[in-house]
């Protein structure tokens, strides 16, 4: 996928997001990849694992609807949608990422579950997941 441009906070950033999954699994994962501009050495990766539909694909790249658990009310969430970058980035900022610095990639659920969002229909259905070299008990 090409890099797609977007303004946040007066400062451009190029990002692109990717699916892939593990071999005789349900289980896939959705990153997304922001760089400042200029800066591509210097990524803020965000890593979503999750469910794989056959039909539908990765939920977070075709779009699911979430409940917001404070308002009880269901949004529609695709995370390629600008809306939700911006939130990325702003999250990536928060925790001290400023586009020029070395951060660990984040857990895309904890931006969603920050946002308000019950993201428990997401999980994978064992409950556990190894991604990135690193067991995940969820």
């Amino acid at each position: 996928m090409a890099l797609r441009k977007i303004t946040v906070e007066d400062n451009v950033y190029l990002y692109k997001s990717t699916t892939g999954f593990g071999l005789n699994t349900e289980i896939t994962t959705f990153e997304i990849i922001i760089f400042l501009k200029d800066f591509k050495q210097t990524p803020l990766k965000i890593n979503c694992i999750t469910w794989e539909d056959l039909y539908a694909g990765n939920p977070l790249n075709t779009g699911v609807n979430l409940t917001k658990i404070g308002a009880k009310k269901e949004e529609f969430v695709n995370l390629n949608r600008p809306k939700y970058i911006r939130e990325c980035i702003l999250y990536g900022l928060k925790i001290g990422w400023n586009g020029q610095n070395k951060v660990e990639p984040i857990d895309g659920l904890e931006i969603l579950m920050s946002l308000g969002f019950d993201v428990s229909g997401l999980r994978p259905k064992d409950g556990s997941v190894i991604a990135y070299g690193k067991e995940y008990l969820k």
